[in-house]
Order: C-alpha cells, then sequence, then structure tokens
C-alpha cells in the first residue's frame, strides 16, 4: 500500500478530529485562523467585499472544525465555501455537522487529494485555509504551490504546520512505536500496544513528561483514539522551523504576511532587548520562536509574492474601523464593563489572554468598538465623558489597549473601501 493510502486509511478509519455531530450544537469551535475580520485585515486591510463572489477553499477539511466556523460567519453573505478531503468518513461527518446547524447550503464538499486541486476546476478563490495538512504530504512543497494555483491573483492562504522543537516528545515516542508498534500492525494494535506503553513508562521519561506536560497532547492522547493515533502512532508528518517555514513560503513563490497570534513571535513578549527589536520580521521571528521554546505548531497567511500588499493600520488611524475577532465577544464585553476594577482581562483562546485597562476612557473605547464606527468617531464618544478628557488622553488610552488587543489577534482594523 503506498504512503498516500495508507495516511488515506488512517482518517476513514479513525477520523479526525473526533467530533460527534449530535452534539455540534453544544459548542462552536473557533479556530484563529479562519477568524474572517482578523484574515480581511491581514490580506486586504479590510478593503473586501463578503459576498456571492467571495469563496473560500478549506483544503483537508478533516472532520470540519474550519468550514463549520467558515460557514457560521459567512451565512447570509451568499459567500461559498469548498470543502476538500480524501476522507469519505471525514466529509460525512462534516456535512452532518453543518446539516444540524443548517448551513448545509452554503458549503461544497469535494472528495479528492489536496494535490488535484488545480484539476477539479474547483477555483479560484479568495482564501484557502489548510491546517494539519501539508506537513502529512509526501511533498509539502508541492501541496503549498497546488493551492497557491488555485489562488486569485489577490488572494491569500492561512497554514497551520507543525512546529519542530516543541513536538521533540511527540517524536521521540513515534521512535519508539516504530520499534513496538511498526506499521505492519493492524491500527488497533498499535494502539493498543500505544496504550499500554504510556501506562508503562516511568513518570521521569522525558517524552512522557513532555506529552502530559502539555495541554494540546494531553488532550489529544486522553480525549480519543483518532487524536492519539494522529499524534503518536501517525504514518508520516515533519515539522518547521521558522526560517524553515520562511524558506518554504519563498520557494512557493510567496510572501509571509504573518502569524496568526502576532505577539506570540515578537522577542519583545519574553525579552527586552534593542538589539532584537530593529532586526527583520524573519529574524526576529526565530528569535521568538527560540525564546518561547515550546510552540508545537505555527500558523501563518501568506499571499503569492505579485499581489499586492495592503497599507499597514495604525491603531490610531481616524479612519480605521475596529472590529472583535472573537465570535460572540460583544456580548461578553458589555458585561465585563458593567463589572468594577482598575483592570480588564480576557481570555481569547490558547495564549490569548489580554489585560487592559478599567478606567473609564478605555472602558468608553472598548464599548464603542462594533464594526461601524471608526476611530474619530470613538474618540469623539470618549470626549464626552463627565471629566472631559483630551484627546491625547484618549488617544493614549486607545492605542495601549488596541495594540494589546491586536497582538493577540483579538481586534482586527479595516480600513473604507
Amino acid at each position: 500500500m503506498v504512503l498516500l493510502e495508507q495516511v488515506q486509511q488512517q482518517y476513514e478509519t479513525l477520523p479526525y478530529p473526533h467530533r460527534d455531530p449530535e452534539r455540534e450544537l453544544e459548542m462552536l469551535r473557533q479556530p484563529s485562523i479562519v477568524e474572517i475580520p482578523r484574515v480581511l485585515e491581514v490580506l486586504w486591510s479590510g478593503r473586501r467585499i463578503v459576498d456571492r463572489d467571495f469563496r473560500i477553499l478549506d483544503a483537508g477539511c478533516g472532520t470540519g472544525d474550519n468550514t463549520v466556523f467558515l460557514a457560521e460567519q459567512l451565512r447570509g453573505t451568499g459567500a461559498h465555501i469548498v470543502a476538500l478531503d480524501f476522507s469519505s468518513t471525514s466529509l460525512d461527518i462534516a456535512r452532518r455537522r453543518l446539516e444540524v446547524r443548517g448551513l448545509l447550503d452554503i458549503v461544497e464538499f469535494v472528495q479528492s487529494p489536496l494535490e488535484a486541486a488545480p484539476a477539479l476546476g474547483i477555483g479560484p478563490f479568495d482564501y484557502v485555509v489548510t491546517t494539519g495538512v501539508l506537513h502529512h504530504l509526501d511533498s509539502p512543497e508541492l501541496g503549498l504551490a497546488v493551492l497557491r494555483d488555485v489562488l486569485k491573483p489577490d488572494g491569500g492562504i492561512g497554514v497551520m504546520v507543525y512546529a519542530r522543537y516543541g513536538r521533540e516528545p511527540v517524536y521521540a515516542m513515534q521512535a519508539l512505536m516504530r520499534h513496538l508498534a511498526p506499521r505492519t500492525m493492524s491500527e488497533a494494535q498499535r494502539l493498543r500496544v500505544l496504550r499500554t506503553t504510556l501506562a508503562s513508562l516511568p513518570k521521569e521519561n522525558r517524552a512522557l513528561r513532555g506529552l502530559m506536560d502539555t495541554p494540546l497532547f494531553k488532550r489529544e492522547i486522553e480525549i480519543s483514539d483518532a487524536g492519539a493515533y494522529d499524534l503518536l502512532l501517525h504514518t508520516q508528518d515533519r515539522s518547521y522551523t521558522v526560517p524553515e517555514v520562511y524558506d518554504w513560503i519563498a520557494g512557493a513563490g510567496m510572501t509571509m504576511r504573518g502569524f496568526t497570534i502576532p505577539r506570540r513571535y515578537e522577542p519583545s513578549a519574553y525579552l527586552n532587548d534593542s538589539r532584537v527589536a530593529g532586526q527583520p520580521d524573519a529574524e526576529r521571528h526565530a528569535v521568538a520562536e527560540l525564546l518561547h521554546g515550546a510552540m508545537v505548531r505555527h500558523e501563518f497567511y501568506a499571499s503569492p509574492a505579485s499581489a499586492t500588499v495592503p497599507p499597514t493600520i495604525a491603531s490610531d488611524d481616524p479612519v480605521a474601523r475596529p472590529m472583535w475577532t472573537s465570535w460572540g465577544f460583544g456580548e461578553k464585553l458589555a458585561r465585563a464593563l458593567t463589572q468594577p476594577g482598575n483592570q480588564l482581562r480576557f481570555t481569547f483562546g490558547e495564549e490569548r489572554e489580554v489585560p487592559v485597562g478599567g478606567d473609564a476612557i478605555t472602558r468608553s473605547l472598548l464599548g464603542s468598538v462594533d464594526g461601524t464606527r471608526d476611530v474619530a468617531t470613538m474618540f469623539e464618544i470618549a470626549a464626552r465623558l463627565p471629566d472631559r478628557p483630551s484627546r491625547r488622553q484618549v488617544q493614549r488610552r486607545w492605542v495601549e489597549a488596541a495594540d494589546a488587543l491586536r497582538a493577540a489577534a483579538a481586534l482586527a482594523m479595516h480600513l473604507p473601501m
């Protein structure tokens, strides 16, 4: 059985991630890489209309986390999603999840290997997202080039691949499993060996400690066989350092547009050193990866090198419209603003906790963010507070809060059309 067939068979038997469509409405998972306000900001400074001409490809959709969240955000816009995967079992689960939510009309399902996408006549796309897929291909280089070729000229791509340093315990355990549970065994046999081995290892074992001390790995191992198999028994995966990510993107004729959570890749989040602060993006990001030391994946945006790079938006640009990236955050914020305290603290996901000031000016500004008001209007509202703060005071409070929120990808800024 060739490698592609082995990987395909794995996902037919153990569709990943494990999802129960009958429990779909209990929770809406919100992968940050498909938060539409953030995607629109990074790729087009918000100057892109999401309408019936807007098309997205979820390449290697699996059981549908990205597809489901995209469809919820695009409900009623006329936009269209193509969900592509080579596993019929995975596609069936994704389809059922969307059916439960009443979103089947937004999505077209296509069963095919990713590499065949250009020949399917399904493009072109404004945005292509592919998470946890390219690092499993025979040629990740070919996979990235294929997805580049189905983009519109000014389109962009969101990619998640494994990060090397944080996955060292994974690769130590994978190496052990190649001895104890070779691929000649059935999947059920390999899983039994894996479970027995994990239960038998001394607690001092470095690989075991690394796995169980990392919340993501611990969840994958404990929640489902599909997660444990994908993590520790996969037929093929590779991982990347930040310099390798940059080289890979450049080799595909593309340009890095930024990581999904910017502050994780800024050395200033870990170390106050002016020698690093002035370095080019690629150098700073590589240093930050080493300072962090435990990144398990890299999520980033890229676009064809020929695409126009939109302007960077300053947080205090008077014509820019701020908007929350997190689905339903406005309601959570409204409740938080009624609570006393000198500081407000919000959590938007893993490594996305953001503390901001709890003073009256900051509260007014945050409460004014509704996706329609521009910064100038928000400043005018804050200036009418009883203490009549100066424009400089308002501006300073806004930049402090907005920059912190944007670094965690919790706030997006859009320029007018």
